[in-house]
Order: structure tokens, then sequence, then C-alpha cells
């Protein structure tokens, strides 16, 4: 067990947004309030090839589309920041009404250079709300950086999750 209110799992492989949303609704079951946002890809199309990206919020179940075609010629579809930032602030007036648990879906590229969730994830620690995310080893050095001490990882694996909020749950829980 540790301390530490901000965790990662680090994954290269595997269906991070399935082993979220299943933590997600296990926990919500036990009565805890999770907010954050999960990632669905949908199938590819067009002639970019590129799949449909979305964040559906935990919670609420609000669907924002975070993919943006770049159209003919492009190498593949780009995040679209509007949108990202849409979800951000979604997810931060929820937060503001309550929240046990905030459950981001990639700690990536954006957060790696000050954008994406970065701000929601230091809103969540201001807030005293524990705060679960992934990450790939690509950012690895990125999500150091940014917990600096201050953050802990841990493995994909259910159990390890659950007995990492389990105090952070009591400490919210007690009156």
């Amino acid at each position: 067990m540790t301390n530490f209110s901000l965790a990662a799992i680090r994954f290269d492989n595997g269906d991070i947004d399935a082993f979220f949303s299943d933590i997600a609704q296990t926990l919500a079951g036990q009565g805890m309030r999770v907010r954050g946002a999960l990632q669905t890809r949908g199938a590819e199309r067009g002639e970019c090839h590129c799949a449909d990206m979305d964040l559906t919020t935990l919670g609420s179940g609000r669907t924002f589309r975070i993919s943006q075609p770049l159209g003919n010629g492009s190498s593949g579809c780009r995040l679209h920041p509007g949108a990202l930032a849409e979800c951000s602030s979604f997810i931060e007036r929820e937060l503001d009404e309550g929240a046990d648990l905030l459950i981001l879906n990639r700690f990536g590229r954006g957060e790696s250079e000050g954008r994406g969730f970065r701000d929601l994830i230091g809103k969540a620690m201001a807030l005293e709300v524990p705060v679960l995310t992934a990450v790939r080893p690509i950012y690895a050095d990125a999500w150091a950086a940014f917990g600096a001490g201050l953050a802990c990882d841990l493995p994909m694996a259910r159990a390890a999750v659950l007995d990492w909020i389990r105090p952070r749950r009591e400490l919210r829980h007690v009156v």
C-alpha cells in the first residue's frame, strides 16, 4: 500500500479503458463518486483510415469526439485540442460538485507537454481527490517528472488498484 493519491498504471498492451471501466463500475457500486473519462475508438473509415476517438465521462456518460480527420494525404487523424479542453472543463465542473476518485484514460503526449488533462489533475489534487491514470512507456519519463515524488505506479491488476484506493476512500468518508 502507498500513501500517494496520484497513481498511474504503466501499460503497453491490453485494454486499459475496459480495465478502468471495470474499476469505475466496482467503486460506483460501493457508493463512490467516480469522475473522469474513458476512451473508445470507432471503426476505421474514410480515406485517411483513421478511427474516430471519443471520451465518455464516468458518472454522467457524456461523450466528446476528440479526434479530427485531417483529410486526404494526411498520415493520420489527430487529437482535437478544443474538444479535449471542453471535456476537461466539463469534468472540472463535476469535480466541483463532489468526487471521490478521478480516472483519466491516459497521461500522454498532451499532458507530457503541459496540456491535455494536466490542469484537471492539478485541480483534483487541490481538492484532495485521488487521481488514477495510465501511462505508456514512451511517456514514462514525463510522468515521473510530473509526479515528482507525489505519484506512484500500479500494476494493471484489479486487486492492486482496489487496495490502493481503499485507504483513500476510508479517509474521505470519515465523519
